[in-house]
């Protein structure tokens, strides 16, 4: 009885809840479908989210030369006896040429991710050549690329260009503005 009552005094001097503390929100802005979208859509700073844009975007772009194959495209999309995923044995490598322009296409855009510019398109882009590589070829492929991809498919749907970001710089409007609390938990339910 005590610790309600304890509980009942901390909210009625504007305190707080542990749950608040914890996580950041209250058992009311969950309580209602309304009160729950009001809270995903509340307004967040977009510095975290933005840091994680580019330092995904520079790990990627570091990535691509080693993990990824570019340094032996060659020798690998040369070979045409390669294990490839059951459901997706209908994905055939293209010619070799069009294979350094595909991871051509994934640096660049990784690139464009991690400075922010053409953001949508970048991430489009990347996501396409990256999971198109991956489902390629089974056997390089470490439990940590499937993350790379999902985080890729997730950075997609954020606002994470709006912090440091040459869209930021191009389009006033954006640059440093708030983003929804949904693009932190759709990252954090991930992850």
């Amino acid at each position: 009885m005590a610790h309600s009552t304890r509980k009942h005094q901390l909210a009625q001097l504007g305190q707080p809840g542990m749950m608040k503390l914890l996580l950041g929100f209250d058992w009311v802005d969950i309580s209602s479908w309304p009160a729950f979208v009001k809270l995903l859509n509340r307004p967040t700073d977009p510095a975290s989210l933005g840091m994680l844009r580019i330092f995904y975007g520079l790990l990627m772009f570091m990535d691509i030369l080693q993990e990824r194959g570019l340094s032996l495209a060659d020798v690998k999309w040369g070979n045409l006896d390669e294990c490839r995923f059951p459901l997706f044995s209908f994905l055939k490598p293209l010619a070799l040429e069009w294979m350094f322009m595909i991871y051509l296409s994934l640096w660049i855009s990784s690139l464009f991710i991690m400075l922010g510019l053409w953001y949508r398109g970048s991430c489009l882009v990347y996501c396409v050549c990256y999971w198109y590589l991956f489902l390629l070829d089974k056997t390089s492929w470490n439990n940590h690329s499937y993350l790379y991809g999902l985080l890729a498919i997730l950075l997609l749907v954020t606002d994470a260009h709006r912090f440091w970001s040459l869209d930021g710089c191009r389009n006033k409007a954006i640059q440093n503005s708030h983003v929804p609390l949904w693009n932190y938990t759709l990252l954090r339910a991930q992850v």
